[in-house]
């Protein structure tokens, strides 16, 4: 398995980029967003979370950043070339935001969803704060495969997330996860790196997939 330091060249080995309209649909802070606004003609970026956005606007330009879920999209029909999820879909009503995505390509677009497994330890240290993540991450995974959708490709691939030390990657955490106390966090966190190496910076790994689906997603019967 391949690993990366982003997203963006398993995003331009599946589809074309070049002249296209993009929807990036829960963009945070824009990390991936300001990689991809250079490759495509236009970009639109939303995220439910007001923060984010407010620092994505400060951090990136060229992109129309919204306040905004996957689940109501207020764009017309057949607006975008591209709709991506960005490690977003499990945390809505993915049957509703796929319906919205298919409402809103353009007939020859295409919806690209990238979704952690389940056992990358990014992942596991982020279900140490969000408790349901492996959960809702698997239902949505089933989902997508559960034969209802046109895949025209899918992979499986790895992203290294890089922290200056043990302190900066536990700062990161619990400032953006934590949602209530918890004492025991640090403890928990160790757990998941084991005996990863102490030196800096240290690396955490994440296994990721990557889906390709059509305009008219459901087969035919």
């Amino acid at each position: 398995m391949k690993t990366y330091h982003s997203d963006l060249p398993k995003i331009e080995e599946f589809v074309q980029l070049n002249g296209k309209t993009l929807l990036e649909v829960g963009c945070g802070d824009g990390r991936l967003t300001a990689l991809l606004a250079s490759k495509v003609e236009a970009t639109t970026a939303i995220d439910p979370d007001d923060n984010s956005i407010e620092a994505a606007r400060k951090n990136v330009n060229g992109v129309t950043f919204l306040v905004g879920s996957g689940e109501k999209l207020d764009f017309a029909n057949e607006s975008f070339d591209i709709v991506l999820f960005s490690y977003s879909l499990h945390h809505q009503d993915c049957v509703k935001a796929l319906a919205e995505a298919k409402r809103v390509l353009r007939q020859d677009g295409h919806i690209l969803i990238i979704e952690p497994t389940s056992d990358g330890e990014f992942t596991l240290l982020v279900s140490i704060f969000e408790k349901d993540e492996i959960l809702r991450l698997q239902q949505t995974l089933d989902y997508v495969s559960s034969g209802a959708f046109n895949i025209l490709r899918k992979e499986t691939y790895g992203v290294d997330y890089p922290y200056a030390d043990r302190s900066a990657l536990y700062n990161h955490f619990m400032n953006k996860f934590m949602t209530a106390k918890d004492d025991h966090a640090v403890e928990k966190m160790e757990v998941v790196l084991g005996n990863k190496n102490n030196g800096e910076p240290i690396i955490i790994k994440d296994i990721v997939n990557i889906f390709l689906l059509r305009k008219s997603m459901q087969k035919k019967t």
